[in-house]
């Protein structure tokens, strides 16, 4: 029998942080998936919007209670800029288009493979070795994504749509919104954990992120700004659940940047991504009229989440 170490009251803080931002998030995908007809082009610059107040409150309420700001390194303001770029600009809208093709548990789903990806990234820029059971966790973590993809069994739409052509539709859309969304939430990781350890202002730093983020939105969609704003004023209620989600996330980065002080940050990636945990169950439940969920798809996704807690557990060396 394998003995687990002793857990310290630190490390269980790190993971009740990082737990509490992964209900967040889990939240964020299931409310954007009972919107209808709100695209999300003009949802990811809500949402990014969102994370300016959000963000304003949050430093406010630190003030308030009289913490001190630490001075700012000119490298972690960087990365934190580059971080947000990546989550709030890439990532986001990433997601949020793989939730409107394949749904909110399958892009549960392969949004778990982040802390893999993470893992992989550590490894190839910050010179983190894996070992023999981090290579084995990656290799159960891809058998994991392939029999989500093998087993999925989409909910029949409008428009006659065939078999053939929906399993394209995920294949295409998992692959490429979904694994996309999970490198540039991994890069963003990255970046935050090198980050906070040089300036330990997570409040601030994601505030900076955000922002950064939100300015490359509204550069890279400056010629539909206009179409976005007449879907926004004509869809008000979607545009206001996708500013509660954005506010969602905010708050919910903040935390899985604030556990990275207590517990390393690929264990932080892990608890935060394991979204299929609360999604898969509360959408099969609640919105099983949206999406049909095989066994496959199940044991797929557990299998992947096996797969990231086997590497991010004991396939880092000890720091």
């Amino acid at each position: 029998m394998i003995a687990l170490p002793a857990v310290s009251p630190e490390v269980l803080l790190g993971c009740a942080l990082a737990s509490l931002a992964m209900l967040l998030f889990s939240a964020g995908m299931l409310w954007i998936s009972l919107v209808r007809g709100f695209g999300s082009g003009p949802g990811s610059i809500v949402a990014a919007m969102a994370s300016v107040p959000a963000g304003v409150l949050c430093v406010a309420l630190q003030l308030s209670f009289g913490a001190d700001v630490q001075p700012p390194s000119l490298r972690a303001v960087l990365m934190f800029i580059v971080a947000g770029i990546f989550s709030t600009y890439l990532g986001r809208w990433l997601v949020f288009r793989s939730i409107e093709t394949i749904g909110p548990s399958r892009a549960a789903g392969v949004q778990s493979v982040s802390p893999l990806i993470t893992a992989l990234f550590g490894w190839i820029f910050l010179a983190e070795t894996l070992s023999g059971a981090g290579i084995f966790g990656i290799a159960l973590g891809i058998a994991g994504l392939g029999a989500i993809s093998v087993g999925v069994a989409p909910a029949s739409g409008a428009g006659g749509m065939t078999r053939t052509a929906r399993q394209n539709g995920f294949v295409f859309g998992s692959m490429l919104f979904g694994l996309g969304a999970a490198a540039a939430y991994s890069g963003s990781n990255v970046f935050r954990a090198s980050a906070v350890r040089e300036w330990d202002e997570p409040l601030l730093g994601t505030m900076l992120g955000a922002l950064a983020g939100l300015g490359a939105l509204l550069l890279a969609g400056r010629n539909q700004l206009a179409a976005y704003v007449r879907e926004i004023r004509a869809q008000p209620v979607g545009a206001w659940t996708y500013f509660a989600v954005g506010a969602l996330q905010f708050v919910g980065q903040v935390l899985v940047i604030a556990s990275m002080k207590y517990i390393p940050a690929g264990l932080a990636a892990l608890i935060s991504m394991c979204t299929p945990l609360v999604v898969m169950p509360i959408s099969y439940f609640v919105l099983r009229k949206q999406e049909n969920l095989s066994r496959a798809t199940v044991l797929g996704i557990c299998i992947t989440v096996a797969g990231i807690a086997l590497v991010l557990l004991y396939g880092r060396p000890a720091v």
